[in-house]
C-alpha cells in the first residue's frame, strides 16, 4: 500500500532590515522555490522462502551441549563436544603440602538451571575421555573424534541428572547450577602435581600445555530425552592436610579435636582462549521433512535447515527512478517477517536471533568473524509481543545498490539472502546523554535446538523516500 503523505510547496521570501530602510529582498527567492514528495510504501511481499540443509556449521564456542533429544516435529539430536583445558599457571597450594596429601582430582560441568531442553530428571550417563592428539584449528559442527581418544580408556564415567532435587530443599531453591562432578584417575592428579612442583614450562603458555594435555572428549553414554547446555567445564585438585576440625559432642556442644581437613583448587578450565567445539548429530523428523517438502518456510538449531530468501530490491530501485528527480532521498527502509514457534511438548521455543547475510557470503561471515554492517548483512531479535523479526537500517544497502544499478551493474545475487539462526553478543557504552548499543559478536546459534516457523509470503516491507522538483 503506498501512501503519499503531503506535497509541500515552499517559497522563502529573505526579510532584509537594513539601517533604516524596510525593504523586501527577491535575492534567492528563484532558487527555492518547487516541491518536495514524500513517500511512504509498505509492501506486502512475497521472499519465496525456501529451507534449506546445512551439512555442517562453525560449533565453536563457550557453551557446550550434551545429551539426546528426540521430537516428533523437530527429529532426533545427538550432542557431544571436544575442549582444549586453560591451565593455571602457578600452583598456589601451601608448600606444606606434599604428593602423598593429594586425594583426587575432579572435572566439574556445571549447567545453569532451567538451561536444558527435555525433562531435567532424565537418568544419563557420560563418559569422559582424555584426547590423545590435536584438535584441528578447521574444526566444526561434524567432526568425528574417532582416532583422537582411546575408547578403551575413559578418565571417568558418571551417571547424572541436570537436577539439584535430590540435594535437598536447601540446594534446590538456592544453588544456581547443577554441578556434574566427573571424578578423574589419581594418577592424573599426582602426576600433574609433581609437573607444578617441579616447574615444568608446559604451564607457562596454554600451546605447550596442550601438547601435554590435547584436551579433553565428553559423550553421551546413556539416556535420552534432555540436552543440557553446559556453560562451564573446570578440573579441581583435591588434597587434605592437618588442622582444628570441629564437632558436636553428645550433649550439643561444639568442640575441637586434630583432624584432616579438606580443601581444592582449580587448576583447568574451558576458556574462550582455547578451543572448545561441539559435535552435532542432528537427523530431522519424516514430520518435518514433509512440511519443508510441503513449502514451509522452516530453521532449525543448532544446525539443520537454514532458509534461502529474496528480497525485492529491483522493484524497490524501479519506484524510486520512477520519481525521476535527481533531488531524491531515501530515508527509510526495513522489513518484518512474521514468525513462530513450530508446536510441540518439548519446550522448543523461536531462535532468539536471525542473521540476514547474502548467500554468497555466509560461510565468509562466520569464517571471518564479522558482525552485521547493514550493507551485506543484517539482524533482528524475535519480537515476542507481535510475533516477528524486523530488520532496520536498511537503506545503507539500498544506496549501494543504487550507485550499482546507475552504472548498470546490478546482478541478481543483489537480491539473495540467506536467514539463520544465531546468537547476538552486544556491549553497552555510556554516552554523554545516552546508551549506545554496540554488536560484539554474532556467532550460530548453539544454546538449544529451535524451530521457528516464517511466514515469508507476508513479509512487510517499509520503503520512505522524499523527491523535489524545482519551478
Amino acid at each position: 500500500m503506498k501512501r503519499i503523505l503531503y506535497t509541500l510547496t515552499a517559497v522563502c521570501l529573505l526579510m532584509a532590515a537594513t539601517g533604516c530602510q524596510d525593504e523586501v529582498s527577491d535575492i534567492g527567492s528563484s532558487l527555492v522555490s518547487g516541491e518536495v514528495a514524500i513517500a511512504v510504501d509498505t509492501i506486502t511481499a512475497d521472499l519465496d522462502g525456501t529451507a534449506e540443509w546445512l551439512d555442517n556449521i562453525d560449533s565453536r564456542a563457550t557453551n557446550k551441549l550434551l545429551g539426546r533429544l528426540t521430537v516428533p516435529e523437530y527429529g532426533s539430536l545427538s550432542c557431544s563436544f571436544v575442549a582444549q583445558m586453560m591451565c593455571s599457571t602457578n600452583l598456589l597450594i601451601p608448600d606444606s603440602i606434599k604428593r602423598d596429601d593429594v586425594d583426587s582430582i575432579k572435572m566439574h560441568l556445571f549447567v545453569l538451571r532451567g538451561n536444558l531442553t527435555g525433562d531435567s530428571l532424565a537418568p544419563q550417563q557420560l563418559k569422559l575421555y582424555r584426547l590423545t592428539q590435536q584438535l584441528p584449528s578447521d574444526i566444526s559442527s561434524d567432526f568425528n573424534p574417532q582416532g583422537y581418544y582411546d575408547p578403551a580408556k575413559p578418565y571417568g564415567v558418571r551417571s547424572y541428572t541436570i537436577s539439584n532435587i535430590a540435594k535437598g530443599d536447601s540446594a534446590y531453591k538456592n544453588d544456581s547450577y547443577v554441578d556434574i562432578d566427573v571424578k578423574l584417575p589419581k594418577e592424573f592428579a599426582v602426576e600433574i602435581f609433581d609437573k607444578y612442583r617441579a616447574g615444568d614450562p608446559i604451564f607457562a603458555w596454554p600451546q605447550t600445555f596442550a601438547q601435554w594435555f590435547p584436551g579433553i572428549y565428553v559423550e553421551q553414554n546413556f539416556g535420552n530425552g534432555c540436552v543440557a547446555n553446559v556453560s562451564m567445564v573446570q578440573s579441581y585438585i583435591y588434597w587434605h592436610r592437618m588442622g582444628r576440625v570441629s564437632y558436636t559432642t553428645e550433649d550439643g556442644k561444639v568442640s575441637y579435636k586434630n583432624g584432616p581437613v579438606r580443601d581444592s583448587l582449580c587448576i583447568l578450565a574451558s576458556q574462550p582462549e582455547v578451543l572448545s567445539s561441539n559435535n552435532i548429530v542432528y537427523k530431522p523428523s519424516a514430520q518435518l521433512k514433509q512440511r519443508i517438502a510441503d513449502g514451509d518456510a522452516i530453521i532449525t538449531s543448532p544446525g539443520g535447515y537454514m532458509l534461502s530468501i529474496k528480497f525485492p530490491l529491483k522493484s524497490l530501485v524501479e519506484r524510486y527512478l520512477k520519481a525521476g528527480t535527481e533531488l531524491s532521498v531515501v530515508t527509510d527502509l526495513s522489513m518484518m517477517i512474521p514468525a513462530h514457534a513450530v508446536k510441540n511438548d518439548y519446550g522448543l521455543e523461536v531462535a532468539p536471533y536471525l542473521l540476514m547475510v547474502r548467500k554468497k557470503d555466509r560461510e565468509a561471515f562466520f569464517r571471518d568473524n564479522k558482525i552485521p554492517d547493514n550493507t551485506d548483512s543484517f539482524y533482528a531479535k524475535y519480537d515476542s509481543e507481535n510475533a516477528c523479526y524486523s530488520f532496520k537500517n536498511m537503506r545503507p544497502y539500498f544506496l549501494k545498490v543504487l550507485e550499482e544499478v546507475k552504472k548498470g551493474n546490478m546482478q541478481g545475487e543483489d537480491e539473495e539472502f540467506v536467514l539463520v539462526p544465531v546468537a547476538v553478543t552486544t556491549e553497552d557504552v555510556q554516552g554523554y546523554s545516552s546508551v549506545t548499543t554496540y554488536v560484539t559478536r554474532v556467532a550460530p546459534y548453539l544454546s538449544a535446538p529451535s524451530m521457528t516457523l516464517l511466514d515469508t509470503d507476508k513479509a512487510q516491507i517499509y520503503f520512505t523516500f522524499s523527491s523535489q522538483t524545482i519551478e
